[in-house]
């Protein structure tokens, strides 16, 4: 009986003792996620332009006769995804990308001390 008193009380000092730990890294991840909103939306801003210059690059008559041209509606339909599917690499030079890859960077190396 002495002996399961004893793991409780352990148990409970450590609970206490680590809880403000626990809250923090909370807070902490709490704000590494805003971070990475703040990147996805200034990326949504971005890519619109990007693709609309993308699809006026491919409408541009080719170099040679043996490239055939390519239409409004082709070029559309192919640059109409990007950023969707290629999200993690796309406009990643973007600030608000920069800030957000730094801190999570930094967390990474803080946890795996």
């Amino acid at each position: 009986m002495n002996n399961i008193v004893s793991c409780a009380l352990v148990a409970l000092v450590l609970s206490a003792a680590l809880q403000p730990a626990f809250a923090q890294s909370r807070q902490t991840l709490k704000q590494l996620d805003e971070l990475d909103r703040k990147c996805e939306a200034a990326r949504d801003a971005v890519l619109p332009g990007i693709r609309e210059q993308l699809i006026a690059e491919c409408i541009l008559p080719p170099p040679t006769r043996r490239v055939q041209q390519r239409t409004l509606e082709q070029c559309e339909r192919y640059w109409n995804d990007y950023g969707v599917k290629e999200r993690q690499r796309a406009a990643l030079d973007l600030p608000e990308c920069q800030e957000a890859f730094q801190a999570r960077q930094q967390y990474r190396s803080r946890r795996s001390r």
